[in-house]
């Protein structure tokens, strides 16, 4: 209690000064923007004095972006698509076909002309480089018609047309009563940290401890050891992160550097992606399907690992790397099929094994951990194939997930379980109920009750508020390079490094914090804290020319809200059923998805009506609606209700062990 009181009062100190600070900036935002757009830094290869302004798009194919990315032009202008002799074939094709430089090739000189009444934001996408970030925009402005206006005036139209979103302002002190309203309503349930659950963890770690028959303590399995789930879980998530990162990255770019065709690229990464945008399905088949004598997951990761490493033997040994491309599609196809079985099971798992007071910390061994996975996958073996070839980079994969797959090979998830199927059991038996899977029917209806709880229901809401506030990120670009004159550079090595690496630390942070002051009490904190930095953002616009300033505040936002979404994940988790673990918890990440979604849908109205203080201020008010849903969730109910309803569903779960003769 102490200690959550303790991190009330740093909470409401914070508010204090952020109270202050935000009068303070409001009327700083009355003074005129220092940082105007330049919009000088555009490409132009010729001015048509008839016709309009020729803006010329690049590639930089190190990095599989569009140069630059994103440019303004008026209607009348042309937009000239021009790359030549790229390692890579490209194309640039508006999302809803306003333009379309045909297939993708190395060589390419597209040009599109927009004409009158065409004023819009457009975006376009590289379709073979799409998933790795190959899209651009043109904001397209209406024609100025010429007034005979002083020389002022027409200083104040051009900075006006210069924004690339609305001029829509909605004044932070009619944002105030919303934001006092939050703070005021955390200090109510801080004093009343008990009844709202804030404080839900246990204070020491308890772990079951079991006897064999000489009456020596057995705690080597999952259930068991605490080290054990850890090096698990986070050796799995490494595996899911190597193909991934290989197969997006890597792969394509050497197949690229071969000569096989655009098409054939394409249809590589289709098929290669496909898995994952489905893989929700495998939910409710890991659900039914279970062997249990060697665990409920164990055999579907060991399924799931055996047909990666027999995918990647195949490819090596048996196919044509250079010539049968079509061939090696679908041997991805089906090789990521396993992937997103491995990524199910092993989320099933995590369910099933981590205990209430290990969720929050462990989720974020586990995410830095598939980072790093991403990184071997991508940067690392792509180094690894200028020396060796595709093939030896593929041959490196194999000893990697062979080494992985000695770790649930020869973990036991419970005690009294087998190593392998043809393993005797000379000294257990088992329970006969617990061989006995759910059929469909069983795990549709086991889903419904699992929702039936006031709890997951909100757990469901609050997967849909999660990251509303995303649609900032595609307008972080614009805001950056147009209105405060970063470089592509500049801004790509801030996000990608320093911003990542802070975001890592938020994942240990707020596994960390959970485990000290409990999960629900580091969400509510958290997010009350990462709202109020994300409206200080947009309340101190006349601070946006310093560079330090900028970074400090985006890296601050950023660290805060990793707290909360691994926090959230832990929750998630948390008021899972076990008994339909993979299909409840798959729900959940399916949900969280598809806020995201949502997010960026609204941030071309929300960007075309208001400027950039406003847009940060609703980004603030959205993640707020976190803390409502958040409050109301009752971490234990599940575990109250249905667990402790069923015969024994914690460990050791559903075997018995008894001695035989």
């Amino acid at each position: 209690m102490r200690r959550r009181s303790q991190l009330a009062i740093m909470l409401v100190s914070v508010a204090l000064l952020m109270s202050f600070s935000v009068v303070v900036a409001s009327n700083t935002n009355e003074l005129p923007n220092q940082n105007p757009t330049q919009s000088n830094n555009l490409q132009s290869s010729f001015i048509n004095e008839s016709e309009g302004e020729t803006f010329t798009v690049t590639v930089d194919g190190t990095n599989l972006r569009f140069s630059p990315d994103t440019i303004i032009i008026k209607e009348g202008d042309t937009v000239r698509f021009l790359w030549e002799n790229q390692l890579l074939p490209h194309n640039a094709v508006e999302r809803n076909g306003v333009f379309d430089s045909g297939d993708p090739e190395r060589n390419v000189d597209y040009t599109y002309t927009f004409n009158v009444t065409e004023n819009g934001t457009y975006e376009y996408v590289c379709e073979p480089h799409e998933d790795l970030g190959m899209i651009g925009t043109i904001i397209v402005e209406p024609k100025p018609v010429p007034e005979p206006e002083p020389e002022e005036q027409d200083d104040e139209e051009d900075d006006a047309s210069a924004m690339s979103v609305g001029s829509g302002e909605i004044s932070g002190f009619l944002f105030a009563p919303w934001f006092i309203g939050v703070i005021v309503l955390v200090g109510f349930i801080s004093t009343r940290s008990d009844q709202f659950q804030l404080g839900l963890i246990l204070e020491e770690e308890i772990d079951a401890v079991l006897l064999d028959d000489n009456g020596g303590e057995e705690g080597k399995t999952l259930v068991e050891s605490y080290s054990a789930r850890v090096f698990t879980l986070c050796a799995l998530y490494v595996a899911q992160g190597i193909p991934w990162g290989f197969i997006t990255v890597t792969f394509v770019t050497y197949l690229a550097a071969e000569g096989f065709a655009a098409k054939d690229l394409a249809m590589l990464l289709t098929l290669g992606t496909l898995p994952w945008s489905v893989k929700f399905l495998w939910g409710p088949v890991i659900d039914r399907y279970q062997y249990r004598p060697m665990g409920r997951r164990r055999p579907w990761i060991l399924i799931a690992q055996t047909g990666m490493i027999l995918l990647l033997t195949l490819m090596v040994f048996f196919i044509d790397v250079e010539k049968d491309v079509t061939t090696i599609a679908y041997m991805f196809l089906v090789y990521n099929i396993f992937t997103s079985l491995q990524d199910v099971s092993t989320d099933a798992l995590a369910v099933d094994i981590l205990k209430p007071q290990e969720l929050e910390k462990v989720n974020g061994y586990m995410f830095t951990a598939k980072t790093l996975g991403g990184m071997i996958g991508g940067a690392g073996l792509g180094t690894i194939i200028s020396y060796t070839g595709i093939r030896g980079a593929l041959i490196v994969q194999i000893p990697i997930l062979l080494a992985i797959m000695m770790v649930p090979l020869y973990m036991r998830e419970r005690p009294g379980e087998k190593l392998f199927p043809w393993s005797e059991d000379s000294h257990l038996a088992f329970e006969e109920s617990v061989s006995i899977n759910q059929n469909f029917k069983e795990i549709i209806g086991k889903v419904k009750t699992a929702f039936s709880l006031k709890s997951t229901q909100l757990g469901i809401l609050l997967s849909l508020f999660v990251s509303l506030s995303h649609f900032l990120i595609p307008l972080l670009p614009l805001l950056f390079l147009r209105e405060l004159d970063w470089s592509q550079e500049r801004f790509n090595a801030t996000k990608g490094g320093l911003v990542l690496i802070i975001t890592m630390f938020g994942y240990l942070a707020g596994g960390y914090l959970g485990k000290k002051f409990g999960g629900k009490s580091v969400i509510i904190y958290s997010t009350t804290i990462g709202a109020l930095v994300t409206a200080f953002w947009g309340l101190t616009e006349s601070w946006w020319g310093s560079e330090f300033y900028l970074v400090f505040i985006w890296s601050l936002a950023e660290f805060m809200m990793a707290i909360v979404s691994i926090s959230i994940y832990s929750l998630m988790m948390r008021i899972t059923w076990s008994e339909v673990g993979g299909t409840q918890f798959t729900g959940y990440m399916a949900m969280m998805n598809l806020s995201a979604i949502i997010g960026y849908q609204i941030a071309a109205p929300l960007s075309a009506r208001f400027d950039y203080p406003t847009l940060f201020l609703i980004a603030a008010v959205f993640e707020t609606l976190i803390i409502a849903t958040a409050l109301f969730i009752d971490p234990d109910e599940t575990r109250r209700e249905l667990e402790d309803g069923t015969a024994d569903q914690q460990a050791p779960e559903s075997i018995t062990v008894k001695p035989t003769v």
